[in-house]
């Protein structure tokens, strides 16, 4: 009990203990008295300081024997206080009926032992007894009161300590898939044109010199926005700020030389409307160009080396089709087991808008859609469920 013990519940016990040591020492210097009497209300208080242990009824019943007997005889000295005590003991650690009904207990005992020796009416020592059983309830009640409130803080604080931790785990997913999707979306698109203009080099090397140089320019090109953007995303992992972007802001400018640069890897592709994106705001642009490279990588990869991209501002949303004829000797399309195509879902998706991308006849089909006014109960949820 005393490992586990607070402090009114070793106040309570030292105060026991001290009273009963007094006790023994005023029996002892006490003149001609019944010992025996006396040996037995000390015996009667250890046994009811040793049973508090297991929160017992003999610890209750025993303060009301004491209280009784301190009525009829108040030898040994302390008696009251060895009851109190006990009383005490017992409504700090059990419920509040059991605590009411055990202080009720002691203030009969109190009462009845004090009736027959005032002819009926209860002399000023019970009351006080009476008194300190009620002290010694609404003291016991009060500290288990504080307890419970000190429990509940606890476990508040422990749970909102573990509302943050998941908080920081889920923002520090979103940022991983934030970080993943435009290195595989950008510096991957950028490798992929030093990979095929590398190769175009080696093949012309001989047979056209100028051919050569322009892709060999092609990949030194392609090369240096790959270290930019790179140097980009370092500086994101840098800066604490969330407010930060992956992807400078982007136009039709933007989009024209995105295109310009897969014809210049000899993919064939025809662009209209890309003025529409002056409508988006600037992570909706990002996202949308972001799309747009990946699907012309796509067409440039799976595609019989045509395709086309189309911008239209249909009913209050932006929407983005790319569009390839299928090469039957092309690696067979991959439908959601890369990266590629569950990267553009989450990027519009995070927008509140989605992206559908499949075959139709013999084209293969990306149409994203993204609303013009961006629903950020939308984004946060699909972030949630991403992660989750």
């Amino acid at each position: 009990m005393l490992h586990r013990a607070d402090p009114w519940t070793l106040a309570a016990t030292g105060l026991v203990v001290i009273a009963l040591v007094a006790g023994l020492v005023s029996t002892l210097k006490a003149g001609p008295v019944d010992r025996d009497e006396v040996i037995a209300v000390l015996a009667l208080g250890v046994v009811g300081l040793l049973t508090a242990v297991r929160d017992t009824w003999v610890t209750p019943v025993a303060a009301a024997v004491l209280v009784a007997a301190e009525v009829r005889d108040p030898a040994p000295a302390a008696t009251w206080a060895v009851a109190g005590g006990l009383l005490l003991l017992f409504s700090l650690r059990r419920p509040r009926l059991d605590a009411l009904a055990a202080g009720v207990v002691f203030a009969v005992a109190a009462a009845l032992a004090d009736l027959p020796w005032t002819d009926g009416v209860l002399g000023g020592g019970s009351f006080g007894l009476i008194t300190l059983a009620a002290a010694a309830v609404g003291i016991g009640q009060w500290v288990q009161a504080q307890r419970r409130y000190m429990a509940a803080e606890l476990g508040r604080r422990q749970e909102e300590a573990e509302r943050r931790r998941q908080e920081v785990t889920r923002h520090v997913a979103e940022e991983r898939l934030r970080i993943s999707r435009d290195l595989h979306d950008s510096v991957a698109h950028h490798f992929a044109v030093v990979s095929i203009q590398t190769n175009l080099a080696r093949a012309q090397l001989t047979a056209s010199p100028a051919a050569a140089d322009r892709a060999l320019q092609d990949v030194q090109t392609a090369a240096r926005s790959a270290l930019e953007e790179l140097q980009l995303l370092l500086g994101v992992l840098r800066e604490e700020s969330d407010a930060v972007p992956l992807l400078p802001d982007v136009s039709s400018e933007d989009v024209d030389e995105l295109v310009a640069s897969y014809r210049r890897t000899g993919l064939d592709v025809e662009s209209a409307g890309a003025d529409v994106l002056a409508l988006l705001p600037a992570p909706a642009r990002a996202a949308v160009y972001r799309v747009l490279q990946e699907a012309l990588t796509n067409a440039h990869r799976y595609g019989d080396g045509r395709a086309s991209a189309t911008f239209a501002h249909v009913d209050q949303e932006v929407q983005l089709t790319v569009r390839n004829a299928i090469d039957p000797s092309a690696v067979a399309i991959s439908h959601g087991g890369g990266r590629g195509l569950p990267g553009m879902r989450e990027r519009i998706a995070d927008l509140g808008g989605v992206v559908q991308a499949g075959a139709e006849a013999r084209d293969f089909v990306v149409r994203a859609r993204v609303p013009l006014s961006p629903d950020p109960v939308a984004q946060r949820g699909s972030s949630a469920e991403r992660v989750a």
